[in-house]
């Protein structure tokens, strides 16, 4: 985790960027078999398997099962309603306007949100989607995508900080033992 320096008026501050946590997937062939991808140089990648098979696609490994890409979310009955806060934990990565004045009127009344799984299609990227009423621009729906919770991130940025704090601990409990000298050890 890289942390960077900027002087706003009086005050020093240190800031770090909140990367999304990606969640990779093998390559596989249609029967479960591992491949790995080749890069072309002037013609398309493709794939190859332990014996040098050679293939143009793959399939994703995931749970001990092949997967083709996912399709596009154009539907789903699988949501739920939660507190219009939890949006601002999702680090976002893509927002939408949405439209629906009868889930806008619900969701402000309620100030609840709608959460649910959504994929763009074409890979295998799931976001966590929020639909919700805007808090600033009054009568607008927003859909918000992510991969991470905010405070996953600040979960593990505070794990670093203790284990550098119990090396920092270490280290003086260290310098505070004397070093042998050489003609201690031995004699010449």
């Amino acid at each position: 985790m890289v942390w960077y320096s900027l002087k706003i008026g009086n005050w020093s501050i240190r800031y770090t960027p909140l990367n999304p946590i990606i969640k990779e997937y093998p390559s596989c062939n249609k029967d479960g078999k591992l491949l790995k991808k080749v890069a072309g140089r002037f013609e398309s990648g493709y794939f190859i398997d332990e014996k040098g098979n050679k293939y143009d696609t793959a399939f994703k490994l995931i749970n001990g099962k092949p997967y083709a890409k996912l399709q596009k979310t154009k539907e789903t009955s699988n949501y739920k309603e939660v507190d219009i806060n939890e949006v601002e934990d999702l680090l976002q990565e893509r927002v939408y306007l949405a439209e629906c004045n009868e889930l806008l009127n619900e969701l402000t009344n309620s100030e609840k949100s709608l959460k649910f799984g959504f994929t763009n299609g074409n890979g295998f990227k799931v976001y966590k989607a929020y639909i919700y009423p805007s808090k600033i621009y009054k009568g607008y729906l927003f859909m918000s995508l992510g991969t991470t919770q905010i405070s996953e991130i600040i979960k593990e940025i505070n794990e670093v900080k203790k284990e550098k704090k119990k090396l920092a601990e270490i280290d003086i409990s260290l310098q505070g033992i004397n070093r042998a000298k050489i003609e201690e050890l031995i004699t010449i």
